[in-house]
């Protein structure tokens, strides 16, 4: 594929089907282990995944720190004529991600406990949360340098392999959790194996690729740190914060759920972040779709493309998030009942959660669209003023006032409150970017 040169729509729907492959498929890990664990514990189950979900937006977050940051460098570059020095950012991230996994891998092991505890869990869940961790240890690296090579081989033309690798993870991980915790009777320990193993698979087919005469992506000696490191950084800032906030924010609820209600609602909130998690990786992946294509267009001067390219993409996320909301209103009680083997209090609390949660949906797109976008350009403060705000700033203000203020029950509209003040403030910045840049025009 020819970024530059290629039809816009063409190019834009190849991206978006493999994004959004990649990006669902990931969120399986989570999600299929949250419902089969939900179905098999009942809502001890649900709460424990809830509990887990930060260390898996830790891991994400980082591989995009350094896989997109790294990336969108490496496409500019690339646009410009400068493919060598391209190929050092490809190698840096490559070893920072390496680095960090392990460092992670083994503080998580020896404070597994005390992270766990740490995210929400009281004495009732943690044995659960420690019973589906035991197996992930060895595949947690695989997770950080993975969603960096995914983003890499995604710019250098092979979106649809990493659709593949991922794909072919997140089936074995379905297969792997049927087998394990019902075949096998192993509960949620079964779950995290089912994981773990998936996990393997798609890496090793992300591995093939550079066995293969179309990889362009060469490991070259990197000569200039100090200027390579702070560019990855300032770039990848911004999808880091929005992966990242998501388990602050789930940290967050957890701990206020617990201290003014109890494990029914940690457990519908179980079930409420695997949902958003889902929605989020996809509005993720129309981030991600047109990435490559804005980032190596712009650094060609294509300002037709690019505008062309935004365009489509603000329209898909506002679709999806319109779809979204009706489903998440229209049918809490089918949601609920998918995720676990729900109790009568699970079904009397779950419904008005889901629904004013769901609101949510309706913005957030377009938000994490404006975010990718403008780090794309290299709009870097502005990325990061739309991630800050919507990932940690106002959720961490709502989630500790409402309770206190209002009552525990307003907690639900944190989200809501959050997507649409980071509207408000996503529209101003892209209208402050057109004034001095006729792409947005």
């Amino acid at each position: 594929m020819n970024l530059l040169k290629d039809n816009l729509n063409t190019l834009y729907a190849k991206y978006l089907f493999t994004a959004f492959g990649s990006s669902i498929i990931s969120s399986i890990y989570a999600t299929v282990d949250t419902i089969v664990s939900g179905q098999y514990e009942g809502p001890m189950g649900s709460a424990a995944l809830s509990v887990i979900m930060p260390l898996w937006t830790l891991i994400f977050s980082i591989g995009l720190l350094f896989g997109i940051g790294g990336a969108i460098m490496m496409g500019n570059d690339r646009g410009a004529g400068r493919k060598e020095r391209g190929d050092g950012y490809f190698a840096l991230s490559l070893a920072l991600a390496v680095g960090v996994a392990l460092v992670i891998t083994i503080l998580f092991v020896v404070f597994r406990e005390e992270f766990l505890m740490f995210c929400g869990a009281d004495e009732e869940v943690l044995p659960y949360a420690m019973a589906y961790t035991k197996w992930l240890i060895p595949s947690l690296p695989l997770f950080l340098i993975g969603q960096v090579l995914i983003a890499f081989i995604r710019n250098d033309g092979a979106p649809k392999l990493t659709m593949i690798a991922n794909m072919s993870g997140g089936i074995f991980n379905i297969l792997g959790d049927l087998f394990f915790v019902f075949g096998l009777d192993m509960g949620i320990e079964g779950a995290g194996l089912a994981t773990a193993m998936g996990q393997f698979l798609g890496f090793s087919i992300l591995l093939s690729y550079f066995f293969q005469e179309r990889c362009q992506l060469r490991l070259v000696k990197i000569t200039n740190i100090k200027s390579y490191l702070p560019r990855i950084l300032s770039v990848g800032f911004a999808p880091f914060i929005i992966d990242i906030s998501f388990g602050v924010a789930v940290i967050l609820f957890n701990k206020q759920i617990m201290r003014y209600a109890g494990a029914v609602e940690l457990a519908v909130f179980g079930t409420v972040a695997s949902v958003a998690m889902i929605f989020q990786s996809l509005f993720y992946g129309v981030g991600q779709a047109i990435q490559p294509i804005v980032s190596i267009n712009a650094g060609a001067g294509e300002k037709d493309r690019v505008k062309e390219t935004l365009h489509l993409a603000m329209f898909t996320s506002a679709a999806m998030g319109l779809l979204f909301t009706v489903v998440i209103v229209a049918f809490p009680m089918a949601v609920l009942s998918a995720y676990m083997d729900a109790t009568t209090e699970v079904l009397q609390a779950g419904p008005i959660i889901l629904r004013i949660y769901g609101i949510s949906f309706l913005l957030m797109g377009i938000n994490v669209v404006a975010s990718y976008f403008l780090q794309a350009m290299l709009e870097t403060s502005k990325s990061m003023v739309i991630s800050l705000l919507r990932g940690f700033i106002l959720c961490s203000i709502f989630l500790l006032l409402l309770p206190p203020l209002f009552g525990f029950e307003t907690i639900w509209w944190t989200m809501p409150l959050t997507e649409g003040i980071t509207f408000i403030v996503a529209v101003k910045l892209l209208k402050g970017v057109e004034k001095k840049n006729p792409l947005l025009v």
